[in-house]
């Protein structure tokens, strides 16, 4: 493995090469990025994935849906389809991508578009809303974006990076200073000032960005197929045996959750980020399971994963075997929560007043 990394690194620096040179020539105005007439909130990041921008992009939802009419738009990563679709109820992770999928089902009320060419898809947009969340444009200069926040996962503030494809960034961490606000993700609950001082001091020189903090909190159980019970993991005893199934880009959070909780994973089966599962993936688990002699076992996936396994044609598989996933929320510390709600309100109140959106 160490030898592959090194092998890449020639094809790293001509790729930092090309990235900082392009955004030099979107800095220098040399290259065009276009405005819409409609408050645009982008939520993104500098590392490849794991760093909690869905949660982030529902926290925001949250926030705003029931003063403005919004939507999301993301380019629809994993799905078999192409060009400019706004999801209904129906949709699927095939037709507009599991996120997209998940914004939908969790939000119904909301529009929720994907569109692989995200300047078409404002253009549609920016007469129709109030404002428009986009989900993983950070690196997108051919948009200009009235409010940029970038997530930075606590976890990797204290590791050094290197750039695809030796390590796992996007763009040199000298980027963060295109944020208007950075959220520090995935903290834990309790986080003195003493570890704050700590995170910022391992930031390079920031131009006076606001950075907040945030943490990821689980909700109950739910049951995927509704002839299950919902469940709490407060009422699985010491000796529940869980197999669990995640098809993301970092699953560690969840483990430590689990294991936190003293429950016994017999088995994990960690699949790649927006894996596409199949009727033979769902013949495993079920041997797995009735390998397990203990009677009080069950199997546990993320959200994202459950969306993909709704599928209908998984229907007879599912249906008879208790598979269970954790709901998951993004939340500011009570120190930075003011604040950054009232920061987003007013973006959005003010800009759409400015450009007379309605």
């Amino acid at each position: 493995m160490k030898f592959l990394r090194n092998l890449s690194l020639p094809f790293t620096i001509i790729y930092w090469l090309i990235i900082v040179l392009r955004n030099k020539l979107y800095d220098w105005q040399l290259f065009h990025a276009r405005s819409f007439n409609v408050p645009t909130i982008s939520v993104g990041n500098i590392n490849v994935g794991g760093t909690g921008k869905s949660p982030m992009v529902e926290y925001l939802v949250r926030l705003l849906k029931d003063e403005f009419k919004l939507s999301t738009l993301s380019r629809g990563y994993g799905r078999k389809t192409s060009g400019y679709i706004v999801a209904s109820a129906l949709s699927s992770p095939e037709e507009i991508g599991d996120e997209p999928t998940q914004f939908k089902q969790k939000f119904n009320e909301i529009t929720v578009v994907v569109d692989e060419n995200r300047t078409r898809a404002l253009e549609k947009l920016e007469h129709e809303m109030d404002v428009v969340l986009l989900d993983d444009a950070y690196q997108h200069r051919k948009v200009k974006v009235g409010m940029q926040i970038l997530l930075f996962d606590y976890n990797k503030v204290f590791n050094k990076d290197w750039m695809l494809p030796f390590g796992n960034l996007r763009e040199p961490i000298s980027g963060l200073n295109r944020a208007d606000i950075i959220v520090i993700t995935k903290t834990p609950k309790i986080f003195s000032p003493m570890e704050r001082r700590r995170v910022e001091s391992h930031l390079p020189n920031l131009q006076n960005i606001p950075i907040v903090y945030s943490f990821l909190r689980y909700a109950d159980l739910k049951a995927l197929h509704p002839s299950y019970e919902p469940k709490s993991l407060a009422a699985c005893d010491k000796k529940t045996q869980i197999i669990l199934i995640t098809g993301i880009a970092d699953a560690s959070l969840l483990v430590n959750y689990l294991e936190f909780n003293k429950l016994k994973i017999a088995k994990h089966f960690n699949y790649p980020d927006h894996y596409n599962y199949t009727l033979n993936d769902i013949d495993k688990w079920q041997a797995e399971y009735n390998n397990i002699a203990v009677e009080n076992k069950l199997i546990i996936t993320t959200e994202k994963d459950a969306m993909r396994l709704l599928h209908p044609k998984f229907e007879n598989k599912i249906d008879a075997l208790p598979i269970y996933f954790l709901p998951i929320e993004s939340e500011m510390h009570e120190k930075d929560k003011e604040w950054f709600d009232k920061k987003v309100i007013d973006y959005v109140r003010t800009s759409k007043k400015h450009n007379g959106v309605h």
